[in-house]
């Protein structure tokens, strides 16, 4: 939709049985609203550019709209809303009426008067961009016409939010399993630890745990794994142990980790412990 202001009134549908009217329709850049006694229809805002604050007026709550977020403000609540300091607020609006839109609102379960955040805009502005092309176009069965796409606008909105709370649940629950990943390397770095079963018992595959652990800790869980190893190991070569027996205190094969402290150290476990352990004794 361009940035100008587009409106529709609409008339009184001549069937009382259409379930969903449009009232008036609009993407405007907002100034400060205050309306004593609200507005006699419902209406749908959806963010575009900028933030603002909404609030009602009796009983003062607060809620805020910004990127990729919409809300829903009942008929005849009095309330105001305006532009949060130092930003150009754009947003979308459809206001519905009709008798059918409380009974569908409460269907879907949407909230009301509170931001509802939303996994994309994209589909809803072109369902904006299909309401008012076809108000404009005025064609037979207009009213049945506007009433299916407000239905369709109002589940796009409702898909879109149950989308961001899906993905939103999914990095909740990636998060605590990177943390059980981290915590469990941490605590049986010295066992032989199968990765790739741990993390089946997680529900994931081992390449996708490991992309989302390096997201998370900037190595792979082998990384990490071999990182407090080697760590570990400095400990174990300040004490009287040969190098199998702290191999194998490591969980290691004992030249699988002499070659890897190498290329860590640029130097085997025996020449660090011969130059900088026992030159300390």
């Amino acid at each position: 939709m361009s940035n100008r202001r587009r409106q529709f009134i609409s008339s009184e549908a001549t069937s009382g049985n259409v379930p969903l009217r449009l009232y008036n329709m609009g993407l405007i850049q907002q100034k400060k609203i205050i309306r004593l006694e609200g507005f006699p229809v419902l209406h749908l805002f959806v963010n575009h550019t900028g933030s603002g604050q909404f609030e009602t007026l009796h009983d003062g709550r607060l809620w805020t709209l910004a990127d990729n977020q919409a809300c829903i403000l009942p008929a005849r609540v009095p309330h105001t809303y305006y532009p949060l300091p130092d930003t150009v607020w754009k947003h979308g609006f459809v206001t519905i009426t009709g008798p059918s839109v409380n009974d569908l609102l409460e269907t879907m379960n949407l909230p009301l008067m509170e931001t509802i955040p939303l996994q994309s805009t994209e589909s809803i502005w072109k369902l904006f961009e299909s309401l008012f092309q076809l108000v404009r176009d005025n064609p037979p069965e207009q009213e049945w016409n506007v009433s299916a796409l407000l239905y369709e606008l109002l589940l796009e909105v409702l898909k879109q939010s149950v989308l961001h709370h899906e993905t939103s649940t999914r990095t909740k629950s990636s998060s605590g399993a990177i943390k059980m990943a981290a915590r469990m390397i941490r605590e049986h770095y010295a066992e032989p630890i199968l990765l790739a079963e741990y993390a089946q018992s997680l529900g994931y595959t081992i390449q996708h745990l490991n992309r989302l652990f390096k997201q998370a800790y900037g190595v792979t869980m082998h990384q990490y794994l071999d990182d407090i190893r080697f760590e570990k190991s400095l400990q174990l070569l300040s004490l009287d142990m040969s190098v199998q027996d702290i191999a194998s205190a490591l969980g290691m094969e004992a030249n699988y980790f002499i070659r890897a402290f190498k290329r860590v150290h640029g130097i085997t476990p025996g020449q660090y412990k011969a130059q900088y352990v026992s030159g300390q004794e």
